[in-house]
C-alpha cells in the first residue's frame, strides 16, 4: 500500500515537535524545516525514485512499498542526496549511511513518530486509496490546492 504524507502549512507553529520526534527514533532527522513547514521525503514511486535509480550500489531498495537504505550496501558516494528532487536524503555519521524518511517503516511506531508528535495536527497520513476518496471532498482539495503553493514557494 502506497503511503503519503500531507502537511498542512497554515496550521504550522514552527514548534520542530515533528523534526525532534523523527531524530529521537532514528538518531538522525529524516526531515527537515524548510521556512516554517516540515520537509519529508516525496515517498517517489519505486520504480521513479531518482535516488534509487541513481545508486551505483543498489543501497535503496523497495520494502512494503517505501524506499529504505540498505545501510551495509551504502557507500556514502551522496549521488542519491544530489538527485533528490527536494534535497531530503540525510547523512548518519554513526551508521556510515544515508538515510530517507521511511514513514517509521522500520521502527516499532504504529503511526510516523513525526505524525505522533504534532501537538498542532499539520501532519496526515494517507494511503493512495485514501486521497483517491478525499478527491470530491472540495475543501480538502481547496486546503491542498494552497498547501502545495506555499510548498513550491519555500523550495
Amino acid at each position: 500500500m502506497k503511503t503519503l504524507m500531507v502537511v498542512d502549512p497554515q496550521s504550522c507553529t514552527e514548534c520542530f515537535d515533528c523534526i525532534n520526534a523523527c531524530k529521537k527514533t532514528h538518531g538522525v532527522a529524516r526531515a527537515k524545516k524548510s521556512s516554517s513547514i516540515p520537509v519529508f521525503c516525496l515517498q517517489c514511486h519505486p520504480d521513479k525514485a531518482p535516488c534509487r535509480r541513481i545508486c551505483p550500489t543498489g543501497a535503496i531498495k523497495e520494502e512494503n512499498g517505501s524506499l529504505k537504505v540498505d545501510e551495509e550496501s551504502c557507500i556514502l558516494c551522496r549521488l542519491c542526496m544530489i538527485a533528490c528532487p527536494i534535497g531530503i536524503m540525510v547523512i548518519d555519521d554513526e551508521k556510515k549511511s544515508v538515510q530517507k524518511c521511511t514513514l517509521c517503516m522500520d521502527a516499532d511506531n504504529l503511526i510516523p513518530a513525526c505524525v505522533d508528535a504534532c501537538k498542532d495536527n499539520v501532519l496526515k497520513i494517507f494511503s493512495i486509496e485514501d486521497l483517491d476518496d478525499l478527491k470530491s471532498d472540495s475543501e480538502f482539495t481547496d486546503v491542498l490546492e494552497e498547501a502545495l503553493k506555499i510548498y513550491k514557494s519555500k523550495i
